[in-house]
């Protein structure tokens, strides 16, 4: 019979060690087993990017907001409140609420992605509150109905020149929104993926940048074009080396945390822009735009989607896909329709 093997011979530590180095419980237990919605809602964000959270939260917030206002409560309730709310009620009044709420996103407008990425946020949340033993009913409120075709077309080429005009100024905020649109469109980030960057992750003598992508957690390098290289060491003038979020926000603001520009104010910077110059222009638009022209240069130069892929850096080709496709029918119905206008003068 062979002798044990010491675990310390293979590199191993021992059990003791082992449980002395795993991490903190995610979940806070109370007296008696329960659980609170904030244990719930920290559970839920452990393990996702940062980036992530400041996404679910803002859906998370509007949630908080509608249900105050439906409840006349003032000053609005906060996250945990409304959540604790939420999962305090019976299952058809819970449907009720979210089905208010659901009704609520449609009224302002939002895209059916935007409406049903916010009840998935809910319906994620408040099923681990479900499996924790705070209520006993899940959601099944559905999503809204997409349209079968994905609206790809983003501002034309010559909006984004009259957008960048309208920003061309020397100002910290000038020069910080400039290259804002700038690094939109030439590299097409999404906009979590613009105010994650950060100054320290940015090597403006190589030209690359850091980024944390979409359902991601591992950082991938991207490229900067020198356009974007000189708009960012314009706006640095103003901002300064600190390590810390490129893109700051202004004025009282930057005194709150580390001063990182969210989506809600980039959203706004750049709708802003677009009521300058008379167009409704929103962040993700200058992606679309971004995509579609490197679409259309990939194909004058021979280069094959796959290729177009590492610009566009979507999870799978046929979300590219679509992009070329939508570029050809709009193409082709174009076409077609002068060719049948034609036919009225023939």
């Amino acid at each position: 019979m062979k002798a044990a093997i010491p675990v310390e011979a293979l590199g191993w530590t021992s059990g003791g060690e082992v449980q002395a180095s795993l991490p903190a419980p995610l979940l806070v237990v109370a007296a008696g087993g329960s659980h609170t919605a904030e244990t719930i809602l920290r559970a839920w964000f452990e393990g996702k990017a940062d980036h992530t959270i400041r996404s679910y939260r803002q859906d998370l917030e509007r949630f908080a907001s509608y249900l105050s206002a439906a409840l006349g409560i003032s000053p609005p309730m906060d996250i945990n409140t409304a959540l604790a709310g939420l999962f305090a009620q019976s299952s058809p009044s819970a449907h009720e609420i979210v089905l208010g709420f659901r009704h609520h996103l449609d009224r302002a407008h939002l895209s059916a992605a935007s409406i049903n990425r916010h009840l998935a946020t809910l319906r994620s949340v408040s099923k681990l509150g479900r499996m924790l033993g705070m209520m006993t009913w899940y959601l099944e409120v559905p999503g809204v109905k997409a349209e079968k075709r994905r609206q790809t077309a983003g501002p034309t080429i010559a909006d984004v020149r009259r957008l960048l005009d309208a920003t061309n100024g020397d100002t910290e905020a000038d020069t910080r929104d400039y290259a804002i649109v700038l690094t939109f469109f030439c590299i097409g980030l999404r906009v979590s993926e613009l105010c994650a960057l950060n100054l320290q992750d940015t090597d403006l003598a190589r030209g690359t940048t850091w980024a944390t992508g979409k359902g991601r957690r591992e950082r991938e390098l991207v490229a900067l074009p020198a356009p974007v290289i000189d708009a960012m060491r314009r706006y640095l003038l103003h901002r300064g080396s600190q390590a810390g979020p490129l893109f700051l926000t202004r004025g009282h603001a930057r005194t709150r945390g580390d001063g990182r520009l969210d989506t809600r104010s980039v959203l706004r910077i750049v709708g802003a822009l677009g009521q300058r110059i008379g167009l409704h222009v929103w962040c993700h638009g200058l992606r679309h735009s971004s995509i579609t022209a490197a679409v259309e240069v990939a194909a004058k130069a021979g280069i094959g989607l796959d290729k177009v892929k590492a610009h566009s850096r979507h999870a799978a080709i046929g979300t590219l896909l679509i992009y070329a496709d939508e570029h050809d029918r709009v193409g082709t119905q174009r076409t077609l329709a002068d060719l049948v206008a034609r036919t009225l003068t023939a």
